[in-house]
């Protein structure tokens, strides 16, 4: 997720200000998100310094398509870098409507800022009179097209496309989630064709274009709008919003089911379909811990547990579903312990295997040796 400050805000002491706004927001996972903001150049040094303590990186607006030398008022990329600034935006519909920045003027830029080991943003994007005559993705490829050219294939991690319709930036008019799924779909296939099909899954596709924190959950869930390069709702302290309603949630993983046989002391997280094979009983001289034993097709095994409404889950022949437990010694022998971690159920279906209760890995005597 990135904010574009634009020529915004008035003074240096507005900017500070909405980044400290920013830090009294709760703080994100930047694990899970890259967030970068861009200020305008007067202020981009300044806030820096805060932004990163936030986990916000700074990017520029613009950076030159020369190098240093005459060239009055550029800025030029390896200037930014020295100045550690990681990324800046090209291409913005700004740049190529009011100062007249051409497709090849961009991609001229992507170049200088590769070469300067910059991360870069480049934005695309249609006006309202060729979304109407269908041609949206002609324009997005023209324009990509020299900027592809410029691009080795190791670099295309340091690469993120914003697709901004410009019919829809500052107007407060927003591309419905479809239309933007529509055609950054096909900004992703003319990627697979032109590049590579690897380049096209792993390349970020950002949105732009009036999004706001009402607007964002639901252009968020398209698979193909990987975040988004907010505007006018990145000066406002609800831009973190924007930020926290852009985190992909944790995806849900199929538990691996173990064997009884296989459990070790060095077992973590140990899962397992098991039945119970003796019912749960206070183990004696203890108070408020308990035992069962459950077995599958490979063995049994002892189990211990606290939770004392857990024994009516442990009866003879019960089926259960016992999930992240912890495998600890007990007098050198295993004990599989269900505490607050674990998940402990029945089974979703009465298991049918017939138990072996020869193999009890429970009695085995494990030595504690040095390694």
């Amino acid at each position: 997720v990135g904010g574009n400050w634009k020529c915004n805000p008035k003074t240096l002491e507005e900017a500070v200000k909405l980044v400290a706004d920013w830090k009294g927001q709760p703080s994100f996972d930047r694990r899970k998100i890259d967030v970068y903001a861009c200020p305008m150049m007067p202020h981009l040094l300044k806030v820096a310094g805060p932004m990163a303590k936030i986990g916000i990186q700074a990017c520029a607006q613009n950076c030159s398509k020369t190098a240093e030398g005459a060239f009055t008022g550029e800025v030029s990329c390896a200037q930014l870098k020295d100045s550690r600034v990681g990324w800046t935006l090209v291409g913005h519909s700004e740049r190529r409507a009011k100062y007249g920045e051409t497709d090849q003027d961009v991609a001229d830029k992507v170049e200088k800022a590769l070469e300067a080991g910059l991360k870069v943003v480049v934005a695309i994007g249609e006006v309202l009179e060729e979304r109407e005559s269908g041609k949206t993705d002609e324009v997005n490829q023209r324009q990509l097209k020299p900027v592809i050219a410029k691009i080795k294939e190791e670099d295309w991690s340091k690469i993120v496309i914003a697709y901004e319709p410009v019919w829809a930036i500052g107007t407060g008019k927003v591309a419905t989630p479809d239309q933007a799924e529509e055609t950054q779909a096909a900004i992703r296939a003319f990627l697979a064709k032109e590049v590579s099909e690897e380049v096209a899954e792993k390349v970020r596709i950002q949105y732009g274009g009036s999004v706001t924190p009402e607007n964002c959950a639901e252009l968020i869930k398209k698979p193909n709008i990987d975040g988004f390069l907010v505007g006018g709702a990145s000066l406002k302290p609800s831009f973190m919003d924007i930020v926290q309603k852009s985190i992909p949630p944790i995806p849900l993983k199929k538990p691996k089911w173990s064997k009884i046989a296989d459990l070790n002391p060095v077992t973590k997280g140990f899962n397992v379909m098991a039945k119970c094979t003796k019912a749960a009983a206070q183990v004696e001289g203890t108070e408020g811990l308990y035992e069962a034993q459950v077995g599958d097709a490979s063995g049994v095994m002892t189990i211990s547990f606290r939770n004392k409404d857990l024994c009516d889950l442990c009866k003879d022949g019960a089926s259960l579903r016992i999930q992240n437990t912890a495998v600890k010694m007990v007098k050198g022998y295993i004990r599989v312990v269900v505490d607050k971690w674990s998940a402990f159920k029945p089974a979703d279906e009465e298991l049918t295997f017939e138990v072996d209760t020869k193999n009890d890995v429970s009695t085995t005597e494990y030595e504690l040796v040095e390694s």
